[in-house]
């Protein structure tokens, strides 16, 4: 557009009858025209420099229009600190829009709970319901007999115990990731660093307990900072504890470990897995098999194993002809 502008400009100029344009204001628009085609790129550059950081705007505008999350704490429902004393997790009729279609069924307290299905089959925003991020619908969650949906966030969240699939560390050190509330002894700690395999190499630090962390745990392997996380949850020794594909991204040996752990210091606990690897959940005491909201099987593996067309008994055919695939291609 700049060049064709400045070319029927000098065409103009030229093509004028002498004595009708001044000899120097003409050179003087020629000057003025050979800057044009930088000036029209500068004002281009700063027309998108806008709209990229109008979305900055755009942004505020969202968050102050999102709803505020439930309270933290509800006076008028208080709870015991023994709160769940057995942490048995009854779900009825529990409905989420295109993801959860009616769940309905009773996880006994103290007992190893599985939960497999395909992906997009519900299995996370099941967990997410239990933890409050998401309302359901319809439905309620009763935990111990009382409706997780009258109790405050903070109450809810510190009762129950989660270990991710992807860790979570934070800047500082092993003590403030472990223990960032200052809630137990350093004896504690160590303890728990014991418990899950950690206190032998943090003893062999220079620091011990005060050993750098960086941002993520970036100086941590990934195995390491899965049973970092462990750590935390043992030393929280709460009655129902999550494991949300927790051992998905660490090798079979980090597995067994993290799953060894969990039988000695959650014998008596509720634990809910939700298996990446089938193998995970075959130990546990009853398995829930979700297919696209809604509940296709629940029982003891054994019995699911037993009938060759179950649900279940079809999932750990899959996952272990992938995985001597896997093994052969190596």
């Amino acid at each position: 557009m700049s060049s064709l502008t400045f070319a029927f400009s000098l065409v103009f100029l030229v093509s004028v009858q002498k004595g009708v344009i001044d000899p120097g204001v003409a050179g003087l628009a020629v000057t003025y025209g050979l800057n044009l085609n930088a000036l029209q790129a500068w004002v281009i550059w700063n027309l998108c420099q806008l709209q990229n950081k109008i979305i900055s705007v755009e942004r505020l505008l969202q968050y102050t229009s999102i709803a505020s999350e439930p309270p933290l704490f509800i006076e008028s429902n208080k709870l015991e600190s023994s709160w769940p004393s057995k942490g048995e997790i009854c779900i009825r009729d529990l409905q989420m829009p295109f993801v959860l279609r009616g769940l309905t069924c009773i996880f006994p307290g103290g007992m190893k709970t599985g939960i497999v299905g395909r992906t997009g089959s519900g299995k996370s925003t099941l967990i997410q319901v239990l933890f409050r991020i998401v309302d359901p619908t319809n439905g309620h969650i009763l935990i111990d007999g009382v409706d997780i949906s009258t109790v405050g966030l903070h109450d809810l969240r510190s009762r129950l115990s989660i270990i991710p699939q992807d860790p979570t560390m934070f800047e500082g050190t092993i003590r403030s990731n472990l223990n960032p509330l200052e809630e137990y002894t350093d004896a504690e700690v160590w303890e728990a660093l014991d418990s899950c395999q950690l206190g032998e190499e943090t003893r062999k630090k220079e620091l011990k307990l005060n050993s750098e962390v960086n941002e993520n745990g970036e100086n941590w392997r990934v195995g390491q900072r899965q049973l970092l996380c462990l750590g935390r949850v043992i030393l929280k020794k709460n009655k129902i504890l999550v494991l949300d594909e927790a051992t998905a991204s660490v090798d079979t040996a980090t597995d067994y470990l993290i799953q060894k752990t969990l039988r000695q210091q959650f014998s008596k606990s509720m634990a809910i897995t939700i298996a990446h690897r089938i193998t995970s959940v075959l130990s546990s005491d009853m398995v829930l098999v979700l297919d696209d909201g809604l509940i296709v099987e629940y029982d003891t593996p054994v019995r699911l194993l037993e009938d060759k067309f179950s649900s279940f008994a079809k999932l750990v055919a899959e996952y272990t002809m992938r995985s001597s695939s896997e093994f052969n291609s190596l």
